[in-house]
C-alpha cells in the first residue's frame, strides 16, 4: 500500500481535547506499531521524505463555550520550508476578554509560538510541544471621560508651571549667593 501512495500528501483537519497540562502531539509518518527511527530507513529516501505543511488554523478553544478568543492566531497560514522533521513550542494561556460597559466577559485561550527545523532521527514529523501559562490575562477597556483628560492637562501644566518656579528661584538664590561673595 505504501508504493501506491508514493509522492502523495495528505489534508488532516478535525479537533480533539487535551488536558490543561504541558505536553505534545504530533502528525508523523510511521504508524501506531512502527517506531519513528524505522520511517528513516523506509521507502522513499530520507532526502526526499519532507513534512513541508501549512497551517490554515490553530486555535485552543473553551469547550464549555467552544468559541475563540481571538480570530485570528499566531500560526494561521504559516507555510514551512521543507524539513525533515518540524518543531513548534506553543505556550498557551487562559485569557479574558470583557466586553462593553455591562461587564460580559468572554473566556477564551491565546497562544505565542516558536518554531524550528531538526533533522534529528525522530521523524520525519511535525512536533507541537505544548506549555501553559498559570497566570490568566484579562484584557478590558475602559471609557475616559472628556472632564477627566481636561483635569489631567491643568495637572500637567500646573506640573509644569511649579517645576519652572522651583528652579527660577535655585537660580535666583545661587546667583544672590555668588554676588554676596563678590
Amino acid at each position: 500500500m505504501r508504493k501506491e501512495q508514493k509522492g502523495e500528501s495528505c489534508r488532516i483537519y478535525g479537533y480533539f481535547d487535551i488536558n490543561r497540562v504541558p505536553g505534545n502531539f504530533h502528525i508523523g509518518t510511521h504508524g501506531a506499531s512502527v517506531p519513528s527511527y524505522l520511517s528513516f530507513y523506509d521507502e522513499p529516501a530520507p532526502p526526499q521524505q519532507n513534512m513541508w505543511h501549512t497551517i490554515n488554523s490553530l486555535a485552543f478553544v473553551d469547550v464549555a463555550t467552544g468559541l475563540v478568543l481571538n480570530k485570528t492566531q499566531p500560526l494561521d497560514g504559516f507555510e514551512s520550508p521543507k524539513a525533515f522533521t518540524f518543531q513548534y513550542y506553543l505556550t498557551i494561556s487562559p485569557a479574558t476578554k470583557r466586553i462593553g460597559s455591562d461587564g460580559y466577559a468572554m473566556d477564551g485561550y491565546q497562544f505565542r509560538s516558536a518554531s524550528f527545523v531538526t533533522n534529528e532521527l525522530i521523524g520525519p514529523a511535525v512536533f507541537f510541544r505544548m506549555d501553559m501559562d498559570p497566570i490568566r490575562v484579562t484584557y478590558y477597556t475602559e471609557e475616559v471621560r472628556f472632564s477627566k483628560f481636561i483635569v489631567s492637562i491643568c495637572a500637567v501644566v500646573g506640573g509644569c508651571i511649579a517645576i519652572v518656579s522651583m528652579l527660577s528661584q535655585i537660580f535666583e538664590t545661587a546667583a544672590a549667593t555668588i554676588q554676596d561673595k563678590d
